[in-house]
């Protein structure tokens, strides 16, 4: 496994979320992000961040990788804002050991009907450790999910991902997706054997919905500066 998939401030990060999140809970995965606006100017909003693609902190997925993962709704200002220009500075702050990560870097918007060929400078980031075939059978619905759209691909297949973020996400959160009318939860009960997909007969249509503003923001990060009390600031990349 190349070590560019494990460096120094992931292991580092990786360390100091898992503190925290023993001390804080999930608010510890909260982290500011800045975009520039079209008249450039800075705007900074509060995201939850989703961990590295392609991994789980519970589950193996066979795969890992140093891509930052946010999930967002296609309608938010920062989409468009991302698509103009592409550069981020994040703002982790873990309060329960008093340490920041300012993660600068660029963002790719996986949506639907995105062009993956547009992907391919991302490749480098990750790294197949292992085959979905060769692992057990009880996977979640989201990596069962995954397993079937990524079959034997030795490049990350991105619909297979963005299905697997999805299907993991919470029911409350993908109705919120939901436009056209107010839905409290949408829940998938199962997935199609043979494609992946995700089904609930009930619900189908507001779930395609959810799905279609469903955007992954991949962040492939270029500088990582370390701040806590007892270290002062040190650079990591």
């Amino acid at each position: 496994m190349s070590t560019a998939i494990k460096p120094a401030w992931k292991k580092w990060l990786q360390s100091s979320l898992q503190e925290n999140i023993a001390k804080l809970g999930t608010s510890a995965t909260y982290a500011s992000i800045a975009t520039v606006k079209k008249d450039n100017t800075p705007a900074v909003r509060t995201v939850v961040m989703r961990g590295f693609v392609a991994e789980h902190h519970t589950e193996e997925t066979g795969w890992e990788s140093d891509l930052l993962v946010i999930i967002t709704d296609k309608t938010s200002d920062k989409v468009e804002e991302i698509r103009n220009n592409p550069h981020t500075e994040i703002n982790w702050y873990m309060n329960g050991t008093m340490e920041q990560f300012r993660i600068g870097g660029t963002i790719d918007i996986v949506e639907s009907n995105f062009d993956q060929s547009k992907l391919n400078h991302l490749h480098s980031s990750m790294a197949m450790r292992q085959s979905l075939q060769d692992m057990d059978s009880h996977k979640s619905l989201a990596l069962q999910s995954f397993a079937k759209q990524q079959q034997q691909e030795q490049r990350l297949n991105w619909q297979a991902e963005r299905l697997r973020q999805f299907i993991q996400f919470g029911a409350s959160m993908r109705a919120n997706m939901v436009h056209s009318q107010q839905v409290k939860e949408l829940e998938i009960n199962e997935i199609d054997p043979t494609s992946g997909w995700y089904q609930n007969s009930q619900v189908q249509d507001l779930l395609d919905e959810a799905y279609e503003n469903f955007v992954l923001l991949v962040v492939k990060v270029s500088s990582v500066r370390h701040w806590s009390p007892s270290t002062g600031t040190k650079s990591m990349l």
